[in-house]
């Protein structure tokens, strides 16, 4: 059987009750029947103290209200005062250890005794043997009936009894009040939690006044719903930014077709038709390949076992290519100053589509005339790569979003930008951080942006070291 957590608190409120008064129940009856056979021992040797000069010598034994006799050492009694001598045995114990001239102290417990009405349970007795002379002629024998501890054993129990009868169900429902009220707080967020749902992830979990745990709880579930719900928004928008990038092409291909099929056409026209849907194939297709790669992104399948490369021929070959294209095309200046050595570990692939991702970005917003600069360097066991221009720039509104999937800064920024999903700079990302690097920006409206990309650098002794 299955308890619930307000079941289980209560079961084990209780059972340390119990258990606590078991065991103050047990000091109490050990600690006080030990402290009592103590002072019945110290009144022992106290009255043997007063007895034993007056029995060696000739005076009258002084009268005391403790039984006692007085024995030759082979255990024959000799007088007796209070103690019944048949009654009370001579252990073999007591009469070695006297014989040797040590006393001893024991506790002998009689049988029930038989009276006028019946039969009687007699206490145990206390009895001190204690040797006179050296050597050792007589042997005293003091005793006390230990009434006190049975009657302290007796109140004991039955208090314990009382107190377990009554004070464990009163125990229980404090326990099962208290663990309610305790647990009052996670009913309601779970209450709460079943009523949230993709079309109400705004709603989140009532937080309790207290920053206990359970408060803590509370935060750390906001939070994740907090992110849970960004993710959701993110994913609504990738759909409908994908649908409306997607359906564009489809529509102008559409149309397309539809105009040559509506009448005879040239074979000039039908090429020059063939020409534009293939270029709206080639939209299609960018998209489908950047939606994939960040797909995979997200899954972790683009990390592969990287090896080391040089990251310095990487950068310089890019920049030797791509000039000539920025130049004639673009009439844009793109230089390059990177530092040789600089190796990485990682993906020839991914790091030239992560490095021209940034180039295609500056030469869109750079006008002509404009100059883009790639600078590399190793600082710290990094290299560090920047490409920077004096484009347009980036507002500080949309400087925070320019890598979330599809967004496309203001009108200013995105003039001229055909061919653009705002997917390149996610992609830059991405790539930078399955290499265990990171990229940042930073950008003043008209005067131009500088992306800077971190790598961790490998040396020269790791490319030898042999791999695993």
């Amino acid at each position: 059987m299955k308890l619930s957590i307000r079941q289980r608190l209560t079961l084990w409120y209780t059972l340390v009750l119990m258990a606590s008064l078991v065991a103050f129940a047990g000091v109490i009856f050990f600690g006080g029947a030990w402290q009592l056979q103590r002072g019945v021992d110290q009144e022992l040797r106290q009255t043997a103290r007063l007895l034993a000069p007056t029995l060696t010598g000739s005076d009258e034994p002084v009268l005391v209200d403790t039984a006692y006799r007085l024995l030759k050492p082979d255990g024959q009694v000799l007088y007796a005062s209070g103690l019944p001598v048949r009654r009370v045995p001579i252990t073999p114990a007591a009469l070695a250890a006297a014989r040797r001239g040590q006393m001893h102290l024991e506790t002998i417990r009689l049988g029930p005794a038989s009276n006028v009405q019946g039969q009687t349970l007699v206490p145990p007795l206390r009895v001190l043997t204690v040797p006179l002379g050296t050597p050792v002629t007589l042997i005293l024998q003091v005793g006390k009936a230990e009434t006190d501890i049975p009657r302290l054993r007796s109140l004991l129990l039955v208090t314990l009894l009382i107190a377990l009868a009554l004070g464990l169900p009163l125990a229980a429902l404090g326990g099962w009040w208290l663990a309610g009220r305790a647990l009052n707080p996670v009913r309601a967020m779970t209450q709460a939690a079943n009523r949230i749902e993709a079309r109400n992830l705004a709603e989140r979990l009532p937080q309790p006044s207290q920053d206990d745990e359970l408060g803590q709880l509370a935060g750390t579930l906001n939070g994740l719903l907090d992110r849970l719900q960004a993710a959701f928004q993110r994913e609504r928008r990738f759909t409908a930014d994908v649908s409306h990038d997607l359906r564009t092409p489809l529509a102008v291909m559409k149309s397309t077709v539809g105009v040559v099929l509506n009448r005879p056409r040239s074979a000039e026209d039908l090429r020059g038709t063939l020409v534009e849907v293939d270029d709206q194939i080639d939209q299609v297709s960018g998209l489908l390949d950047a939606t994939l790669f960040l797909s995979r992104a997200d899954d972790d399948e683009l990390r592969r076992s990287f090896i080391p490369l040089d990251l310095s021929e990487l950068l310089t070959d890019l920049v030797e290519t791509t000039a000539p294209y920025a130049d004639e095309e673009r009439r844009q200046d793109l230089t390059g100053e990177i530092a040789a050595g600089l190796r990485v570990n990682g993906d020839r692939d991914q790091l030239t589509r992560l490095f021209l991702n940034l180039l295609d970005n500056a030469m869109r917003y750079t006008p002509a005339g404009g100059a883009i600069r790639v600078t590399g360097w190793a600082v710290g066991g990094q290299a560090v790569v920047a490409v920077a221009d004096n484009g347009v720039g980036i507002a500080p509104d949309d400087l925070p979003h320019i890598f979330e999937r599809f967004y496309r800064a203001d009108k200013a920024r995105s003039a001229g930008t055909r061919g653009s999903y705002g997917l390149g700079l996610s992609i830059a990302q991405a790539v930078a951080h399955v290499h265990g690097g990171e990229i940042s920006v930073v950008s003043e409206l008209g005067k131009g942006s500088t992306f800077t990309v971190s790598l961790p650098t490998v040396s020269p002794a790791a490319e030898k070291r042999p791999r695993a």
